[in-house]
């Protein structure tokens, strides 16, 4: 359950606002990582910038079902981190690794609430961050697949949920690999982080 000190109105509309952010930023990597086709999306306004919503719905269906249990985890705020992988469809070998690390934060007793336009600014310069990033990767020349992992607390609720199981890990081995920081962004609840890691090898 959440908090006393975090009004539930608050966590719930944190939550929704951390999952919103990390469905535009899933959908940006898989296009502008070739993963996916430009068919695949559609182009929506969000945050003052041109977005992509999937139209595949097999997409659409996984991603939806995905990010509403992390809504749920964010809501108990039992959640450290969502993973998005790239992997190689042939070989299986991870090629990258998209991570978002979450914090639950706790705001002085009183304070008032983030405002929303301080948060969509920050929304906003961690998804151009994205689509910078973009520019020094090099292209995936292969046909490639994603996965979603999510990574809870030892005290979390509900931790076998429906459709979850423990799985791979999919990490690279960082003597092979560069890590680049992107900028966080926060509301008054939650902190989240994000963070590349691609082979150079």
């Amino acid at each position: 359950m959440p908090p006393p000190s975090q009004p539930v109105i608050a966590l719930r509309g944190s939550a929704t606002a951390i999952a919103d952010y990390l469905r535009y930023a899933i959908y940006s990597i898989l296009f502008l990582r070739g993963v996916y086709a430009i068919e695949d999306f559609m182009v929506v306004n969000k945050f003052d910038l041109e977005l992509l919503i999937a139209t595949n719905e097999e997409l659409e269906t996984y991603v939806s079902s995905v990010l509403s249990q992390v809504e749920q985890w964010l809501m108990t705020q039992t959640i450290n981190q969502v993973v998005l992988v790239i992997v190689s469809k042939e070989t299986k070998k991870t090629l990258e690794r998209w991570v978002f690390d979450v914090k639950a934060l706790e705001p002085p007793p009183g304070a008032p609430p983030k405002p929303d336009s301080e948060v969509q600014a920050e929304v906003r310069s961690m998804l151009a961050g994205i689509r910078g990033t973009n520019s020094m990767l090099s292209d995936i020349q292969e046909p490639a697949l994603c996965n979603i992992l999510a990574y809870i607390k030892d005290d979390g609720q509900d931790a076998a949920a429906d459709g979850w199981e423990d799985t791979h890990t999919h990490a690279i081995e960082m003597d092979s690999a560069t890590e680049v920081k992107l900028k966080k962004a926060s509301t008054s609840v939650h902190q989240i982080q994000a963070t590349v890691v691609y082979r150079d090898d």
